[in-house]
């Protein structure tokens, strides 16, 4: 069973920040996913909802465009996005559908206001 939650965001330095103030916290399948934002959350659910995946690795150019940066200087890097660095026995069939009902309940509760 899923564990969901929302947990605050420790600061250290005592001025605001850009940091977010709590974080939705859903542990599932032996790992614990953090999310800074809900649509942080509605893309790693985008992301399991696809039993295959295309290519892990993206041009570093490609990446900057997605991102709107400059990054003329980098030319042939490659990079990951953030969702690829995640266990890959999380991507077996059936712990890809409980993550993915645990992150699908996650977000209603986020939405709805009750997390």
């Amino acid at each position: 069973m899923a564990r969901i939650s929302k947990l605050p965001v420790e600061r250290h330095d005592g001025k605001a920040s850009l940091v977010p103030e709590h974080v939705i916290v859903v542990r599932v399948a032996s790992f614990v996913f953090r999310f800074e934002s809900v649509e942080r959350l509605r893309e790693c659910i985008k992301y399991y909802e696809k039993k295959t995946r295309p290519s892990s690795r993206i041009a570093a150019r490609t990446l900057a465009a997605e991102l709107g940066e400059d990054w003329r200087e980098q030319r042939g890097w490659e990079v990951e996005r953030w969702f690829e660095r995640l266990p890959m026995y999380l991507l077996e069939d059936p712990k890809r559908q409980k993550v993915l009902k645990a992150l699908s309940r996650a977000l209603a509760l986020a939405e709805s206001g009750k997390l």
